[in-house]
């Protein structure tokens, strides 16, 4: 296997990903056929199974676009399972402790590195048993900084052995610093982003956000931060149907309920 999204952080270039919250393989296949570099299959809080991934993640394989999946929490039987199905890399949430960080890297690796079980369904079906000479070294950990203790405890964790990068989830940081929602010119988060970022500069991994709106992921870029999700398919779906309407009735576009 070769992972092309951990390719281009690991060389410091930049990436842009989208968000897949829809368990639809044509929203995904059309996703990664417009050449985005990554794509990120959501299982916490998307609209996402185990089983919608089995089919998603096969949809986007005859393209370059490294397949992701934010696994719903940091135990060795989720990240394990995605794996096998085929993502190239996992986004870990809510790691708090350099502990924490050392426990997701060591599911992500097969021993004497990690303890990943064997098993990768998909994987032998690709690559045969090269697979298990190559995961280790591409294989993503992705650590998400979003509380308070995972910001204070940011240095240590980007220095973990295994952790590639450090992702943030903007509005779970501003709960975890007791900031309004959104507020991202708060000094409390401005200076919290500073310090994530350069956590990952010293340790030499790349550092990724969660971009809400186009805007804020190119801006993203100017921070520091390596990669960046451009936006999710919900709002793509959006954005594209409220222009398209506005254009055939020469209206202004109406602004769309809801977010993500």
């Amino acid at each position: 296997m070769k992972n092309a999204a951990l390719a281009q952080w690991r060389t410091g270039e930049f990436s842009v990903g989208a968000w897949i919250n829809l368990p639809d393989l044509h929203n995904a296949e059309t996703l990664a056929r417009m050449d985005y570099d990554w794509l990120c299959f959501d299982l916490q809080h998307g609209l996402l199974s185990y089983s919608h991934l089995l089919a998603l993640i096969p949809a986007i394989s005859a393209t370059d676009t490294t397949p992701l999946v934010r696994v719903a929490d940091s135990s060795a039987a989720a990240i394990g399972r995605v794996l096998d199905a085929g993502a190239h890399g996992v986004i870990v949430p809510m790691v708090d402790t350099a502990a924490q960080a050392a426990q997701a890297a060591a599911a992500c690796r097969y021993p004497p590195t990690g303890n990943r079980s064997c098993g990768p369904m998909r994987g032998l079906l690709t690559d045969g048993m090269t697979y298990l000479a190559t995961a280790n070294s591409e294989i993503a950990c992705i650590a998400m900084i979003e509380t308070a203790e995972g910001l204070a405890n940011v240095e240590a964790i980007a220095a973990t052995e295994g952790v590639d990068a450090l992702f943030v989830g903007p509005v779970d940081l501003c709960f975890g610093l007791g900031i309004k929602p959104g507020d991202f010119a708060n000094p409390a988060f401005t200076a919290a982003i500073e310090r994530i970022v350069a956590a990952t500069h010293r340790a030499g991994i790349a550092a990724g956000l969660f971009g809400y709106s186009p805007e804020t992921a190119k801006a993203a870029r100017d921070q520091g931060f390596n990669f960046v999700s451009a936006g999710t398919d919900i709002a793509f779906m959006r954005q594209g149907a409220a222009g398209a309407l506005a254009t055939v009735r020469g209206t202004e576009p109406r602004a769309a309920r809801g977010g993500y």
